[in-house]
């Protein structure tokens, strides 16, 4: 896939850089319809996660053929409210079933965070898994409900009633003991969610990414799904939420797609104190992305565990790289850059994972360097000049 095949956006700021490193690709705004605003209104609001965007990206999506994009797609937009101050950027990961694509939403928005100088960064995980296993929670949940309904006053009693997860719901103190005993959405979990969480646990710690378990953290269960996340700043004796993320997969057979295929989400909140304001004022904006003159291939799952981190280590030399790292086959990797000047190919295979190395191979002359990891964004800086 070219780059500027869904390229509608032509500014870049500091931001929607950092995602590029990643892969996403920065496209222009979906425009949230007047059908978007009242599938919100049926679906629920939510402050976090909110049906309306997510329904926009999949209209976008729709409309400008991305579909017929190879998958696994990763994109990038930034949402201005001037009135509020506050820019949102929205990151989408579309087609892929592996846990390659929390762990590149997590990744991404905390790097882009560090442009807006948070700091003291929590990332809060949780999942409540696939339609089988949201059912065993619900059951699990009324039965932890049964003997204390009667403790709680008539509006959240009505609330529970009317949606189990409506607990969640009421940062409330009659409620507070109630949710903090109810069971985990992780005990819950089929087969199949249970490995793909695990997944998404192994890329976070293989990229240092430290990770509280939330099991509060549900999301809107009418549309939400899988994989939940929030990351807290934590500033003092305040804190802040600064992104979040989920799955959406269910809105897609709703709104048009022929077929229900994964859709996962985060969205990065751009500034929340003045300091940071201030940071958002500077940042420069660009008419185009850094050069891509190298593409990373992997081969094999610990290859693809251990390429991730690679990427953010590239991306702070400022080394802007090709690679599909939601897709497995080397084949369908290469096939990514034809008829783009890549001029080096980083590989990074089951023996180069184990010994933390890469092996960097000439396109033209074949000629190949096996470095050490460490070493490798050294060694393509002086490739580049």
């Amino acid at each position: 896939m070219h780059e500027k095949s869904i390229w509608l956006s032509r500014e870049f700021d500091k931001p929607l850089v950092t995602a590029s490193y990643f892969g996403f690709r920065p496209i222009e705004t979906p425009r949230v319809s007047k059908e978007d605003i009242v599938l919100r209104e049926e679906y629920g609001s939510h402050p976090y996660f909110d049906v309306a965007e997510n329904a926009a990206f999949i209209r976008v999506y729709l409309e400008r053929g991305l579909q017929s994009e190879m998958l696994p797609l990763s994109v990038v937009y930034k949402r201005s409210s001037p009135n509020r101050g506050i820019d949102k950027y929205s990151l989408h990961f579309v087609g892929s079933s592996q846990g390659i694509a929390d762990a590149m939403l997590i990744r991404g928005a905390l790097s882009m965070l560090e442009d807006f100088g948070c700091k003291h960064l929590v990332v809060e995980i949780n999942s409540v898994g696939d339609k089988e296993s949201m059912s065993s929670y619900e059951r699990e949940l009324h039965s932890h409900l049964r003997k204390s309904m009667s403790d709680f006053s008539e509006t959240v009693r009505e609330q529970i009633k009317k949606d189990v997860f409506n607990l969640f719901n009421f940062d409330l103190p009659e409620t507070e003991s109630i949710r903090h005993s109810a069971p985990s959405p992780i005990s819950s979990l089929s087969t199949q969610s249970r490995s793909y969480f695990k997944e998404v646990l192994e890329y976070l710690e293989t990229l240092g990414i430290e990770f509280h378990l939330a099991h509060e953290l549900i999301g809107n269960r009418k549309f939400c799904s899988q994989t939940i996340f929030r990351i807290r700043e934590e500033n003092g004796s305040s804190e802040n939420v600064v992104a979040v993320g989920h799955h959406y997969s269910k809105l897609g057979k709703r709104l048009g797609l022929k077929r229900e295929i994964p859709m996962a989400s985060a969205t990065v909140f751009g500034t929340h104190n003045a300091q940071q304001d201030t940071e958002r004022m500077k940042m420069k904006i660009y008419k185009d992305l850094p050069k891509q003159k190298f593409c990373l291939v992997h081969l094999g799952k610990e290859a693809k565990m251990r390429s991730l981190p690679l990427l953010e280590q590239l991306r702070k030399e400022r080394i802007r790289v090709h690679h599909s790292l939601g897709k497995d086959k080397i084949a369908v990797q290469l096939s990514s850059i034809e008829g783009t000047p890549v001029s080096h190919l980083i590989i990074v295979g089951q023996k180069e994972a184990l010994d933390g190395t890469a092996t960097v191979r000439n396109v033209a002359t074949r000629a190949q360097t096996t470095i050490s990891i460490n070493e490798l964004p050294l060694f393509l800086k002086h490739i580049s000049l």
